[in-house]
């Protein structure tokens, strides 16, 4: 039975999305991958026995990502719905399924050395909708996945209110990296 000698091409990991990043130089090791979630809108009061996601109340997030490199980061983000608009799209048996995303979910950015960015609520719905709604939307849970080559700083804030307005909740969590190997184990 024949092996591939460490670190040869046919170990290597492939997947669509990371074709994105452009040419991975050969000694790279290791991608760095952040999961951040994502709950935006309002959850209504349900009179059913299996609300979907979250408690009524009114949700807002935002994910601030930074580059602490003195080289610009190419990234690849995107986004995977859960419950879209109010409709639950990812519910065990369903998955979703990063390879079959739209366009749109997909975005590929470059922060500049010591650069920053976010996405919030309505970049969220931007991405998975084709457009911000107006008003009020319904509840959408999902995952924002950051892949960059160069370990980031990311952060998430998450704000809640509960529906009669009384009171407001904020919690900020920093999303730790994820080492996505490029090559096996040897």
């Amino acid at each position: 039975m024949a092996t591939n000698p460490k670190g040869s091409n046919s170990e290597r990991l492939t997947h669509p999305l990371l074709e994105h990043l452009g040419p991975i130089g050969a000694a790279t090791e290791n991608l760095f991958g952040y999961s951040a979630k994502i709950v935006c809108g309002r959850q209504s009061e349900q009179g059913c026995c299996c609300p979907a996601g979250t408690r009524p109340g009114v949700y807002a997030t935002e994910v601030n990502i930074q580059n602490l490199n003195l080289v610009v980061a190419p990234v690849v983000k995107f986004v995977l719905p859960l419950i879209n608009s109010g409709a639950v799209v990812a519910r065990e048996p369903d998955i979703a399924d990063p390879t079959t995303l739209a366009r749109r979910q997909v975005e590929i950015i470059k922060i500049p050395p010591l650069g920053a960015t976010m996405d919030d609520c309505c970049r969220i719905a931007q991405m998975l909708l084709g457009a911000t709604p107006n008003g009020d939307t319904a509840l959408t849970i999902a995952i924002l996945t950051i892949v960059s080559q160069f370990e980031l700083s990311v952060s998430t804030v998450y704000t809640a209110t509960p529906l009669n307005g009384d009171g407001i909740s904020i919690d900020v969590e920093y999303v730790p990296p994820r080492l996505l190997r490029l090559r096996g184990q040897g």
